[in-house]
């Protein structure tokens, strides 16, 4: 084999390998008037692109407060004093958290759920008394200076001595005597829904509880998830509005409607909002995805 042959027969080994894969190729004996085989030409059939159109629906499920766990209440209760008389401001406090605690018995909680937090007694104080007045002559001057100094020009023609800086008097503040007391109480109060925390707050706030403040155990961060067949309305509601939107869509569009390519199903998740009471109110929504194809 001349080297002229065998320079064309490796550009044909080359050409198959490259067209028909490595795997593909047959070195096959040759020689001086052999041809060098010519690949087929290839051809690559156009991808037809594929239109879609897809639409999102939202299916709701109404709030409901009953969903979230028992509530508490965190009741203040106080009482301020005239004079040295905190004996009355007691008194009164202790009379209004046996008022509360009767009352709340009353409307359905146990006594077991009442529990007092806290008793604080502190003084309060007025406006602060003047500050005594100081004597001039109290005002010394500080050590090793004579508070004066000479006439500049005097004798000597030296250097005027400067002025010593005076030593003010330290004064004690005074502390003003108190003008009476603050006795104030706090009252936790467990609840095991929303009705009967919502009773709670109305009994307390008439029986004089100087604040009121209301919170969720356990929610709302943690609210129940819905049933499965408010669960299975949401999601049949959300199909049906992604249904009307993608026809809305493809009408508006100039296009038709194909089959239907895909659905997915999101997560539901909740949204909290205000509801009746003290009870934030637990709202969940769902969301599907539906993906036609285009005729």
């Amino acid at each position: 084999m001349t080297p002229n042959v065998m320079q064309k027969t490796g550009l044909a080994v080359l050409t198959a390998a490259a067209l028909f894969g490595a795997a593909q190729v047959v070195l096959l004996p040759s020689h001086a008037g052999a041809q060098t085989p010519v690949a087929p030409p290839l051809s690559v059939a156009p991808v037809s692109a594929v239109r879609t159109l897809s639409a999102t629906g939202i299916g709701q499920i109404p709030g409901d407060a009953a969903q979230v766990a028992g509530g508490a209440l965190m009741l203040t209760v106080e009482e301020r004093s005239k004079g040295s008389d905190v004996q009355t401001a007691v008194k009164t406090v202790q009379d209004r958290i046996a008022k509360l605690t009767a009352s709340l018995k009353a409307a359905g909680v146990p006594e077991s759920a009442i529990h007092v937090q806290g008793f604080n007694i502190g003084p309060n104080y007025g406006y602060a008394v003047p500050m005594p007045a100081i004597d001039p002559a109290a005002i010394a001057p500080m050590e090793g200076g004579s508070g004066a100094s000479a006439p500049a020009g005097g004798t000597g023609g030296g250097l005027t001595t400067p002025a010593t800086p005076a030593i003010m008097p330290v004064r004690p503040i005074p502390v003003p005597p108190p003008v009476g007391y603050s006795v104030n109480a706090q009252l936790m109060v467990d609840t095991t829904g929303p009705e009967q925390l919502a009773t709670a707050m109305r009994v307390a706030i008439d029986g004089g509880a100087t604040n009121v403040n209301s919170f969720i155990k356990g929610g709302p961060g943690n609210p129940t998830p819905p049933a499965s067949e408010k669960l299975a309305s949401a999601i049949q509601q959300a199909t049906e509005q992604a249904k009307v939107m993608a026809e809305a869509s493809a009408k508006a569009a100039g296009v038709t409607l194909g089959e239907i390519r895909s659905v997915t199903v999101h997560q539901p998740t909740p949204s909290f909002g205000g509801g009746p009471g003290p009870i934030p109110s637990v709202t969940w929504q769902v969301q599907v995805t539906v993906a036609y194809d285009l005729k």
